[in-house]
């Protein structure tokens, strides 16, 4: 994908699964958001502008470009006069944001079963086994690496931006609480899950992909409400 369809899918709210073209604005939000989701920049760590240019060698005005839309997805907080800190992991929040992404991504995965060509098709099927690699190995930082390639893939699928861009906080706030709390244990079951939905709109099967959509939000809110529980 070359710099002028690299932008052409920003523009229609779809998010390259490639680094080729990408601003220096798009690469500062990736390596910020890849840090916090991580965890490597923890909750509520204090931060500047200037903290995040030289961590990631980056210039301030593509940070300060980074910094207003990771405030808008929720990973930071902005105090005024006193800087800012990544965002705090909230059980609350946490279960409010499934509420919302549920309906959108039964959305998301019934268009995707319906819309989807042969090449997307196929990728979403290895994005799929690549997760379920990962959760056999033990390896939850390549899981969820996997995992958002799914769903940027799962985006494109669908055809449909505005649902896409309504998901895309609401999904990483989910990868980084299950980072936070290494639910190691439960990426087996999760990749199953995801296995099922890629298999659901392999066979362009709108309600089965539905309700394996809804299946895959109930393991993760389930999952996290018992690492709650064991705070």
């Amino acid at each position: 994908m070359g710099p002028e369809s690299s932008a052409s899918a920003r523009e229609n709210g779809f998010v390259s699964l490639d680094h080729a073209g990408e601003t220096l604005a798009d690469r500062a939000y990736r390596l910020i958001e890849e840090a916090i989701v991580r965890v490597d920049l923890a909750p509520g760590l204090r931060l500047t502008e200037q903290d995040l240019a030289a961590r990631f060698g980056l210039g301030r005005t593509p940070v300060r470009e980074a910094v207003q839309r990771l405030v808008t997805d929720g990973l930071l907080v902005v105090y005024p006069r006193k800087g800012m800190a990544v965002a705090p992991i909230n059980p609350l929040d946490l279960l409010l944001a499934l509420d919302a992404r549920a309906p959108l991504e039964r959305l998301v995965a019934s268009a995707a079963a319906r819309k989807a060509d042969a090449r997307l098709r196929s990728a979403l099927s290895a994005a799929a086994a690549a997760i379920a690699a990962a959760a056999a190995a033990g390896d939850v930082a390549a899981y969820l690496r996997e995992d958002h390639r799914f769903d940027l893939l799962m985006g494109e699928a669908s055809g449909n931006p505005f649902a896409t861009r309504a998901l895309a906080p609401l999904q990483t706030m989910a990868r980084r609480a299950w980072f936070y709390f290494r639910r190691d244990s439960d990426l087996s079951d999760a990749a199953a899950r995801h296995v099922g939905l890629a298999a659901a709109i392999a066979a362009g099967d709108a309600t089965s992909a539905g309700a394996a959509a809804d299946a895959l939000v109930a393991h993760v809110r389930a999952g996290l409400k018992q690492a709650f529980a064991d705070l």
